[in-house]
Protein backbone atom coordinates (compact mmCIF):
# COMPACT_ATOMS: atom_id res chain seq x y z
CA UNK A 1 0.00 0.00 0.00
CA UNK A 2 1.59 3.67 -0.77
CA UNK A 3 0.75 5.95 2.21
CA UNK A 4 1.76 9.37 2.01
CA UNK A 5 2.74 11.17 5.30
CA UNK A 6 2.60 14.33 5.73
CA UNK A 7 4.50 16.60 8.51
CA UNK A 8 3.07 20.03 8.93
CA UNK A 9 6.41 21.00 10.97
CA UNK A 10 9.55 21.53 9.80
CA UNK A 11 11.77 19.07 7.64
CA UNK A 12 13.83 18.91 11.13
CA UNK A 13 11.07 16.41 12.10
CA UNK A 14 12.37 13.43 12.00
CA UNK A 15 9.15 11.31 12.87
CA UNK A 16 7.52 10.49 9.91
CA UNK A 17 10.84 9.34 8.11
CA UNK A 18 11.54 6.98 10.74
CA UNK A 19 7.93 5.54 10.38
CA UNK A 20 8.32 5.53 6.56
CA UNK A 21 11.69 3.44 6.43
CA UNK A 22 10.03 1.13 9.41
CA UNK A 23 6.98 0.77 6.82
CA UNK A 24 9.58 -0.04 3.61
CA UNK A 25 10.90 -2.48 5.10
CA UNK A 26 7.12 -4.07 5.72
CA UNK A 27 6.57 -3.90 1.72
CA UNK A 28 5.03 -0.69 1.86
CA UNK A 29 5.54 2.24 -0.29
CA UNK A 30 5.91 5.54 1.58
CA UNK A 31 6.24 9.41 0.92
CA UNK A 32 7.09 12.16 2.93
CA UNK A 33 6.03 15.59 2.44
CA UNK A 34 6.87 18.42 4.10
CA UNK A 35 3.39 20.81 4.23
CA UNK A 36 3.70 24.35 2.79
CA UNK A 37 0.88 25.80 2.60
CA UNK A 38 1.50 27.59 -0.78
CA UNK A 39 1.77 24.06 -1.93
CA UNK A 40 -1.63 22.97 -1.08
CA UNK A 41 -2.73 21.82 -4.46
CA UNK A 42 0.57 20.01 -5.09
CA UNK A 43 0.08 17.79 -1.88
CA UNK A 44 -3.97 17.48 -2.94
CA UNK A 45 -2.42 16.25 -6.04
CA UNK A 46 0.34 13.71 -4.75
CA UNK A 47 -2.53 12.15 -2.27
CA UNK A 48 -5.07 11.04 -5.33
CA UNK A 49 -2.93 8.07 -5.84
CA UNK A 50 -2.19 7.14 -2.38
CA UNK A 51 -4.10 4.45 0.22
CA UNK A 52 -3.59 6.07 3.23
CA UNK A 53 -2.62 9.40 4.29
CA UNK A 54 -0.84 10.24 7.61
CA UNK A 55 -1.03 13.88 8.71
CA UNK A 56 1.33 14.94 11.68
CA UNK A 57 1.54 17.81 13.68
CA UNK A 58 2.83 18.93 16.91
CA UNK A 59 1.01 21.69 19.35
CA UNK A 60 2.30 24.66 17.17
CA UNK A 61 0.89 22.83 13.54
CA UNK A 62 -2.17 21.72 14.87
CA UNK A 63 -4.34 23.92 12.95
CA UNK A 64 -2.50 24.24 10.33
CA UNK A 65 -2.86 20.24 9.98
CA UNK A 66 -6.56 20.58 10.65
CA UNK A 67 -6.82 22.75 7.71
CA UNK A 68 -5.03 20.28 5.82
CA UNK A 69 -7.07 17.55 6.73
CA UNK A 70 -10.47 19.31 5.82
CA UNK A 71 -8.78 19.95 2.26
CA UNK A 72 -7.85 16.10 1.74
CA UNK A 73 -11.20 14.37 3.38
CA UNK A 74 -12.40 15.98 -0.97
CA UNK A 75 -10.14 12.55 -1.87
CA UNK A 76 -12.74 10.32 0.05
CA UNK A 77 -9.61 8.53 1.78
CA UNK A 78 -8.41 6.99 4.75
CA UNK A 79 -7.02 9.75 7.02
CA UNK A 80 -4.76 9.70 9.83
CA UNK A 81 -4.08 12.31 12.54
CA UNK A 82 -0.76 11.50 13.96
CA UNK A 83 2.40 13.09 16.08
CA UNK A 84 2.44 14.91 19.64
CA UNK A 85 -0.97 16.90 19.11
CA UNK A 86 -2.68 14.04 18.59
CA UNK A 87 -1.40 12.04 21.43
CA UNK A 88 -2.13 14.16 23.28
CA UNK A 89 -5.51 15.29 22.43
CA UNK A 90 -6.77 12.69 20.90
CA UNK A 91 -10.60 14.07 21.69
CA UNK A 92 -9.84 17.41 20.19
CA UNK A 93 -8.06 15.18 16.75
CA UNK A 94 -11.06 12.97 16.17
CA UNK A 95 -13.24 16.19 15.91
CA UNK A 96 -11.27 16.54 12.33
CA UNK A 97 -10.88 13.12 11.46
CA UNK A 98 -11.81 9.40 11.64
CA UNK A 99 -8.54 7.95 12.84
CA UNK A 100 -6.51 9.22 15.25
CA UNK A 101 -3.22 7.25 16.75
CA UNK A 102 -2.78 7.93 19.76
CA UNK A 103 0.90 5.89 21.13
CA UNK A 104 3.08 4.15 19.17
CA UNK A 105 2.74 5.19 15.89
CA UNK A 106 5.40 3.14 14.20
CA UNK A 107 3.13 -0.06 14.76
CA UNK A 108 -0.48 1.48 14.71
CA UNK A 109 0.17 2.67 11.29
CA UNK A 110 1.61 -0.47 9.90
CA UNK A 111 -1.40 -2.68 11.48
CA UNK A 112 -3.82 -0.09 10.49
CA UNK A 113 -2.48 0.00 6.32
CA UNK A 114 -1.92 -4.11 6.48
CA UNK A 115 -5.35 -4.33 7.50
CA UNK A 116 -7.02 -1.51 5.23
CA UNK A 117 -5.01 -3.10 2.14
CA UNK A 118 -6.34 -6.26 2.87
CA UNK A 119 -10.08 -5.58 3.56
CA UNK A 120 -9.84 -6.70 6.86
CA UNK A 121 -11.36 -4.62 10.09
CA UNK A 122 -9.69 -2.18 11.99
CA UNK A 123 -12.03 -2.10 15.36
CA UNK A 124 -8.88 -3.60 17.18
CA UNK A 125 -6.16 -1.94 16.00
CA UNK A 126 -4.34 -1.03 19.21
CA UNK A 127 -3.46 2.79 19.69
CA UNK A 128 -5.93 4.07 17.42
CA UNK A 129 -9.17 5.68 17.77
CA UNK A 130 -12.22 6.00 15.09
CA UNK A 131 -15.61 7.14 14.31
CA UNK A 132 -17.59 3.96 14.27
CA UNK A 133 -20.92 6.97 13.51
CA UNK A 134 -21.07 10.93 13.67
CA UNK A 135 -21.02 10.92 17.42
CA UNK A 136 -19.72 7.39 18.26
CA UNK A 137 -15.98 7.21 19.01
CA UNK A 138 -13.82 3.68 19.31
CA UNK A 139 -10.99 4.12 21.62
CA UNK A 140 -8.57 1.09 21.57
CA UNK A 141 -5.73 1.56 24.21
Amino acid sequence: MKITFISTSSSMDKGPEKIAKYLEKQNHKAEIIFYNEKESKQVFDKCKNTGLIVVSANVSTYKKAQKLIEHLKKLQKPIVYAGIYAALYPEKAIEKTDLVVTKNPKETILELANRLENFQRISDVNNLWFKVAKEKIMKNE
